[in-house]
């Protein structure tokens, strides 16, 4: 029979084979927003939910006697979107909400002895509550070691500068985004209702605005969503999953130490 991976499909005897202080818990965050007329509102809890789900199908394919166990907690599908609020139904936590959640969250699975956890974000406003969270909890339990694949669409188009064509893929509902979520729910893209490019007039990069969403776009979207493909998104699976085994593989091989704490490992 296959490994369930969802903890919220699990029975208790199937969670007491599961659950142990091997256990590798993998933590989802997305968010509840508008993403232009052409992606569905739960995006950002829908792709990397789905990440999650075809790493850990791999993970336990390819090493089935692996002494780690790896499940995906209930995904949270709300975020701190208080920066879109002025689009229709965001439904946006308080940052200190947020907070308290993750870190209640982790201080649960610390208290069953899950020490080993690997957050997948799908949403920028999370980032800040996450690193919060993670050093309050870190602090809390200074053995708890606690990961986060922070802003993927970021990432991916460091990883491969040739993959996208306009603002290296950036864009809200943009090129990258667009292209996971083809790859991923292809049923949920209405991409000819996708704007063709908004590139937002900002003045650089190297001082930060704390803008509102509706400062940059009427329709929710930036970026150039025309320009993804089911191949693009392929290519953003395929390069976020090798991150993420890589992360994985290395934690593992040191028993999840890092730092000065692998000294006297051979």
């Amino acid at each position: 029979m296959d490994k369930k991976l969802l903890l919220e499909e699990m029975n208790a005897d199937q969670v007491k084979n599961v659950v142990n202080n091997n256990s590798i818990a993998f933590i989802v965050l997305g968010s509840c927003e508008n993403h232009g007329d052409h992606l569905p509102f739960g995006s950002d809890s829908i792709f990397p939910l789905n990440l999650a789900k075809i790493i850990l199908g791999n993970i336990i394919k390819n090493n089935p006697s692996s002494e780690h166990n790896y499940f995906i907690l209930p995904v949270m599908p709300y975020g701190v979107s208080i920066h879109h609020n002025d689009f229709q139904m965001t439904l946006s936590l308080k940052f200190s909400t947020m907070i308290s959640v993750i870190e209640d969250v982790l201080d649960s699975l610390a208290k069953n002895e899950i020490k080993k956890v690997l957050i997948i974000n799908g949403h920028d406003g999370n980032i800040a509550p996450i690193e919060v969270a993670s050093r309050n909890l870190k602090d809390k339990y200074s053995d708890m070691v606690i990961a986060c694949l922070e802003s993927w669409w970021i990432l991916v188009g460091q990883k491969n500068k040739n993959i996208f064509n306009v603002w290296n893929g950036l864009g809200h509902g943009g090129e990258a985004e667009t292209s996971a979520m083809m790859a991923i729910r292809p049923d949920l893209v209405d991409i000819k209702s996708a704007p063709e490019q908004i590139i937002p007039n900002l003045p650089g990069d190297d001082i930060r605005l704390y803008w509102k969403f509706s400062e940059l776009t009427r329709t929710g979207a930036t970026g150039a969503p025309k320009k993804a493909s089911v191949q693009k998104g392929q290519e953003i699976i395929n390069i976020l999953e090798r991150v993420v085994l890589d992360f994985i593989n290395k934690m593992n091989h040191s028993n999840w130490k890092y730092g000065v704490s692998t000294n006297n490992l051979e």
